[in-house]
């Protein structure tokens, strides 16, 4: 486990006291021209600097809006805690450079398991390191203990684009428990898992980790907080591509019923185990249009939510859907294209009853990203939400980065979701709202459009960009 040493704490007090009082001089020079002061990481940047965990470079500027790769991060991590790594480790990924800088910390991290390597058996070491991945290394190297979720837990991390299910969620709930997150520009209703992380944001990411292990009293206990979690942890795989290997067609996966099922699905009935979620797992080989239901049985307590997430290799990509709840239904019909899917559904009340249900049905035309119309800049589109339909949806490119707003009208009530794709950079950016002005980075982004009463009647609705 990592620990603090002597001159590791006084480090930390003396940069700590030097930084409390500076902030007291007027005009204090910045550090660095690119981090002024009043950056957002300002301090941040400056405290690791000045710890020798992280440098600027040549020309004088830090570059905070820099990628940082899996191999950068992990040299960082052991700068912070004090880690030398042994220098025989060699030819432990066929993609590791043998003789680069950063064989020996990638070999000795992969010898202590704190990293693994990709399905392909590869490392990818300038790879851009994600957000949750970051969080990984950063629990595994600094040894912070990582308890499985409970459902008290789970209700913790609840980010429209964070499925139960994903490899990484349990250490998102330990970084949120234990105030490593959130981080300045990093709390809105998204976290972005697959983000990659930048130069300024790592610097966070360390300095609260850090921190957080100051203030603890013993490094070596897990102390009592509102998350009761409990310290008996076993390690995590990072999720592979190979989800569609398993063994078996029912399986449990940290605590949910996993079904890999074959469509259409017909009024399948069951309980609920507990408040656990229950995963539909299937693959489409063409083109459809589904409708996916899950009811409580009449007479049963609560609500139930639905989400359906496409997969990809990494595990959960930019797509997936929200689903309409209304008197104990969660209900989509969404136009889908070949591929593999998650339907994640849970219940509010404990072991309740349900029925699910995914058949194909006819659409409108407008029912996913599949079918998304392309929305010009200036140019307002009139959308109709037929009874029974649950979203339409749009998309729209942005060339280059400026003020804008997604204006949403309607004498209905409706509801409006902008999608940013995996080109779009979201550094400082806590995710765009429809009817608000935003300045929005360059990129592809996605709206859907959606109805708030399942049974009332067309809801007519007007959608600009501009």
């Amino acid at each position: 486990m990592f620990s603090l040493t002597p001159s590791r704490i006084g480090i930390i007090g003396i940069f700590s006291l030097l930084f409390s009082q500076s902030v007291l001089l007027v005009g204090r020079a910045a550090v660095f021209p690119d981090v002024p002061d009043g950056h957002m990481y300002q301090e941040e940047i400056e405290f690791l600097v000045g710890m020798q965990v992280i440098n600027g470079n040549p020309d004088g500027t830090f570059l905070p809006l820099r990628n940082v790769n899996r191999v950068e991060m992990l040299k960082m991590l052991y700068r912070v805690a004090e880690k030398t790594p042994d220098p025989a480790g060699r030819l432990c990924f066929p993609d590791v450079q043998p003789g680069s800088w950063y064989e020996p910390y990638v070999c000795d991290a992969a010898q202590h398991r704190y990293v693994e390597g990709y399905s392909d058996r590869t490392f990818r070491p300038d790879r851009p390191v994600t957000r949750v991945e970051a969080i990984k290394m950063i629990t595994t190297v600094l040894g912070i203990p990582v308890p499985e979720l409970t459902e008290r837990s789970r209700d913790v991390v609840k980010f429209v684009d964070v499925s139960l299910s994903a490899w990484y969620t349990k250490y998102l709930y330990l970084a949120f428990a234990r105030g490593i997150l959130p981080i300045e520009g990093q709390d809105g209703p998204r976290f972005f898992p697959d983000r990659s992380l930048f130069r300024g944001e790592a610097a966070a990411y360390i300095y609260q980790a850090l921190h957080l292990h100051e203030e603890e009293k013993s490094t070596d206990d897990v102390p009592s907080s509102s998350s009761q979690a409990s310290s008996d942890i076993t390690a995590e795989e990072e999720m592979s591509s190979s989800w569609k290997q398993q063994e078996s067609s029912k399986s449990a996966t940290a605590g949910h019923l996993v079904r890999d099922i074959r469509l259409p699905l017909k009024k399948e009935e069951g309980v609920f185990s507990g408040k656990q979620a229950v995963l539909y797992r299937f693959t489409l080989v063409e083109n459809h249009v589904l409708r996916l239901k899950m009811s409580l049985v009449i007479g049963q307590p609560g609500n139930v939510t639905c989400r359906l997430y496409r997969l990809d290799e990494q595990g959960f990509s930019m797509e997936y859907y929200l689903g309409f709840e209304e008197q104990g239904n969660c209900m989509m019909r969404v136009a889908l294209a070949p591929g593999s899917y998650q339907w994640e559904v849970r219940p509010s009340e404990r072991d309740t009853a349900y029925s699910a249900e995914i058949v194909d049905v006819v659409g409108d035309g407008n029912d996913g990203f599949r079918e998304a119309k392309t929305l010009g800049k200036a140019a307002p589109r009139v959308g109709v939400l037929e009874v029974g339909d649950t979203a339409d949806w749009y998309k729209f490119t942005v060339p280059s980065e400026g003020d804008m707003t997604l204006q949403v009208a309607s004498v209905e009530v409706v509801s409006c979701l902008v999608y940013p794709m995996s080109d779009v950079d979201l550094y400082g950016f806590s995710g765009p709202q429809c009817n608000d002005l935003y300045r929005y980075p360059t990129g592809t982004y996605y709206i859907g459009v959606g109805r708030q009463a399942w049974k009332s009647s067309s809801a007519k609705y007007t959608v600009q960009w501009k």
